[in-house]
């Protein structure tokens, strides 16, 4: 699958925080870390809006939502509505796939598809990245969590992943599959969740006990 070349490497750090920053602002961002506030614990419905693509080819798009879609069913953190439930209730919307959602745009899409969460994506990086003799993929993607009904972004986390981030000797761990680093990434994203939601878990399990 042809990517598009990758911007320098300091301008993908930077526009990482300055996305997070901007999705979550009044929190202090850092890079490959989730940053975000109240995160629901009881596995509550929610539907993935396709991945928004600031990087590229339109395609980048439908593989991050892809990707991210099959992790985030297997991940168990929510129950999931199903990709052509999403684009049909979009469709009747008229909402176009892969854009800014205003919150009445957001409001009626979940009510549209009973999913008090929606989870957006942005496809921030999708190209190659030059390691030695050899082209290795490189990927960078932003996820948040919004209750629909408010417009409020309860979490949202960035990560940046190349395919020699555990290169060892002999290009031992060098991945050279775009769709599995984007795999790595959706799994990067939602450990981060994951930790957010346990930490609140924990949280409210000390504040009963008070």
């Amino acid at each position: 699958m042809a990517l598009h070349p990758l911007r320098p490497a300091i301008g993908l750090r930077l526009a990482g925080l300055l996305v997070l920053a901007a999705l979550c602002a009044g929190s202090a961002p850092a890079l490959r870390r989730s940053a975000g506030g109240t995160v629901p614990t009881d596995r509550p419905r929610a539907a993935l809006v396709p991945f928004e693509n600031l990087a590229g080819r339109e395609e980048q798009g439908a593989l991050f939502s892809k990707v991210f879609f099959a992790q985030l069913v297997a991940s168990g953190a929510f129950e999931m509505a199903e990709p052509g439930q999403v684009d049909e209730a979009l469709d009747s919307l008229g909402i176009r796939p892969g854009g800014s959602l205003t919150p009445a745009q957001l409001r009626a899409l979940g009510e549209a598809l009973q999913a008090p969460y929606l989870l957006m994506g942005s496809v921030l990086e999708s190209g190659w990245l030059r390691s030695g003799d050899v082209d290795v993929p490189a990927v960078g993607g932003t996820l948040r969590l919004v209750e629909a009904a408010s417009d409020r972004v309860l979490w949202a986390g960035v990560h940046f992943r190349s395919g020699e981030d555990h290169e060892t000797l002999f290009g031992w761990g060098r991945v050279m599959s775009a769709e599995r680093l984007v795999a790595l990434l959706a799994q990067d994203l939602l450990g981060d969740f994951r930790e957010a939601a346990a930490r609140r878990a924990t949280g409210i399990r000390k504040e009963g006990t008070k």
